[in-house]
């Protein structure tokens, strides 16, 4: 069975969903009209002081990235010019409950800060207990 990851407008900007080991996307979009300069940009999505994903003048520049979150975050780069600045963030993890940033800049043009906050669940467990001949184990 497949689980939906739901985001839900509302302070800060938005709310999303998601139980451990999904994927989740944290939306990001810019209003504006125009078709983006990503050449001369910059896209960070930090937790904290934390960098989750760097995207430099249109190349995803992923050293200064946590090390929680290497290999598990994407951007969805041929949107990024329409104002698509949303994070895909896959096998989600109990600690990656948090509050997010989304931080775009252009050279020339003002900065747009977002929120997203991530909510996360963990998975059902089930209590098994099993007894030999030495002795019991609970799970």
């Amino acid at each position: 069975m497949r689980k939906l990851s739901v985001c839900i407008p509302g302070h800060p900007d938005m709310t999303c969903h998601a139980s451990v080991g999904e994927t989740v996307v944290l939306p990001c979009v810019s209003t504006s009209s125009e078709e983006l300069n990503i050449s001369h940009s910059k896209l960070y999505w930090q937790k904290e002081d934390d960098v989750v994903h760097f995207l430099h003048e249109g190349h995803d520049d992923l050293k200064s990235q946590d090390k929680q979150y290497h290999g598990r975050t994407s951007l969805f780069l041929h949107e990024v010019k329409h104002g698509n600045f949303s994070l895909k963030l896959s096998n989600v993890q109990p600690q990656d409950e948090a509050v997010y940033s989304c931080i775009y800049s252009q050279y020339g043009h003002q900065t747009k800060i977002s929120k997203i906050k991530l909510s996360v669940s963990g998975k059902n467990f089930f209590l098994v207990q099993r007894e030999g001949a030495g002795g019991s184990i609970s799970c």
